[in-house]
């Protein structure tokens, strides 16, 4: 199994901490259930269909930034309007 780290705020850490405890989830458990949904059971991808799928998806990214249409917004500020959002819908 493979181990994955990533540098978090000690406030960021807090969140997700108490976002992971108010679903009685560990911290790892959340943040694979709000990063990886769960894939249909029916339905296993392929290497390569999993390729073109992440293609797909980034296809129009690369397209905006190829035309220097780009975010001005920092990654904590995204970060917060989403969670502001997902807060809103509770």
């Amino acid at each position: 199994m493979s181990r994955l780290s990533i540098e978090i705020t000690p406030e960021q850490h807090s969140r997700l901490k108490a976002c992971a405890a108010l679903r009685g989830q560990s911290i790892k458990d959340y943040v694979l259930e709000r990063t990886l949904p769960p894939l249909p059971k029916d339905e296993t991808l392929t290497e390569e269909e999993a390729l073109r799928q992440l293609e797909a998806f980034l296809k129009p990214r690369i397209e905006s930034a190829k035309r220097g249409e780009f975010v001005d917004k920092s990654v904590e500020q995204i970060f917060e309007e989403v969670h502001s959002e997902q807060t809103d819908e509770v």
